[in-house]
């Protein structure tokens, strides 16, 4: 059944009540759909409503207008488009260049520019037609189209540098943002979807860089994406888990993943989604949560993989989450391609990245 682990474990009978509980009020989402700490409110909020109570911005709650230092930059009548399809991506990394790919075959006389720290992977970006330029040789034009994909790590103060990308958005277009789902609290083993709580302030450095970067790409109108675990072939907690061989975290633990492939379609379905979805928050995900154990079962049963993983944690309060996006998908009429981590390990575990002369990653052995 797409979009519905058909697992080994415990959670599987949970996993089918919650299907036929959510396919009830959404008939076309075939998925998860979550009751823990959620609301249904569809009623736009306020940029201080949203400062005050970041834990609840979903995909039903816009966030309207933008900060006066972007206004400043381009006052727009309502309903004006963007006079080119030339795209902007901040941080063309694997998610990155993909999204730019994507948007090339999709918009034929589209520019797409690459801004990135390094002159490291210019020459991989020419290949993809992707237009490299580092940030210190970026200037103040702006773009129709703007997708900052950049991690926090490559950043000092990563909310101030997501709010000076923002300023290279012209208004028209979109402007989208890839997070993080991880921003979301449950962790009890329920469910999760764009409505429940996410961090409080000062959570943890980390929390709070994304929310300081989510923040400044709302108030400036654009769409935020919280993206669960990303994974293609060769890269992900797969692999890190096959290369350590013994891990210290319990297997049961749940988790949840999306195609790189995926998540670039998801941004560029948002980049196209026009005014409705400014302000906006989605999920990318698969809505196929597994457990660590049930993910190293499905990389062993391919055959493209070999070794063993010993998860040698013990069960505790933290379980995970069980991650759906009816909203998302419906909101901006998308579908994953690869429909579960599972599936796309037994069709075989090939994907643009080891199939690509740009990529050498491999499934590791």
């Amino acid at each position: 059944m797409t979009g519905l682990l058909c697992g080994r474990s415990p959670l599987l009978a949970a996993r089918q009540s919650f299907y036929r509980s959510v396919t009830s009020v959404y008939p076309s989402c075939v998925l998860f759909h979550s009751q823990h700490q959620c609301s249904q409110s569809t009623k736009p909020v306020s940029h201080a409503w949203a400062r005050s109570q970041r834990g609840s911005l979903s995909a039903t709650q816009p966030v309207r207008g933008r900060n006066m230092s972007v206004q400043a930059n381009h006052e727009l009548a309502d309903g004006e488009h963007a006079d080119s399809d030339d795209l902007l991506v901040v941080g063309p990394g694997v998610l990155g260049s993909y999204v730019g790919m994507l948007w090339q075959q999709q918009h034929s006389t589209a520019t797409v520019t690459g801004q990135t720290n390094s002159t490291t992977n210019h020459d991989r970006l020419r290949q993809m037609r992707i237009q490299p330029r580092t940030k210190v040789e970026s200037d103040s034009r702006q773009f129709p189209y703007v997708l900052f994909s950049a991690p926090p790590s490559g950043s000092s103060d990563y909310p101030a540098e997501v709010a000076e990308a923002a300023k290279l958005w012209d208004g028209t277009g979109a402007l989208v943002f890839s997070s993080s789902a991880g921003l979301y609290e449950v962790d009890d083993g329920s469910h999760c979807n764009e409505d429940c709580k996410i961090a409080d302030r000062g959570s943890s450095e980390r929390t709070d860089k994304l929310l300081g970067a989510e923040e400044a790409i709302l108030e400036a109108g654009g769409i935020v994406i919280r993206l669960v675990g990303l994974y293609h072939a060769g890269r992900g907690a797969h692999t890190f888990f096959l290369k350590q061989g013994q891990v210290a975290r319990w297997g049961g633990y749940t988790v949840n993943l999306i195609h790189y492939e995926d998540a670039a379609s998801l941004c560029v379905a948002a980049l196209q989604s026009g005014k409705e979805c400014q302000g906006r928050v989605f999920v990318g995900a698969d809505a196929a949560p597994l457990t660590f154990q049930e993910m190293i079962d499905a990389c062993l049963t391919s055959g493209k993989f070999s070794g063993s993983v010993d998860f040698t944690g013990q069960e505790t309060s933290k379980k995970g989450k069980m991650m759906s996006n009816c909203q998302t998908r419906e909101a901006l009429d998308w579908q994953p391609k690869y429909s579960s981590f599972e599936e796309f390990m037994a069709a075989g575990a090939n994907d643009f990245y080891n199939t690509s002369p740009l990529y050498s990653a491999k499934p590791a052995a």
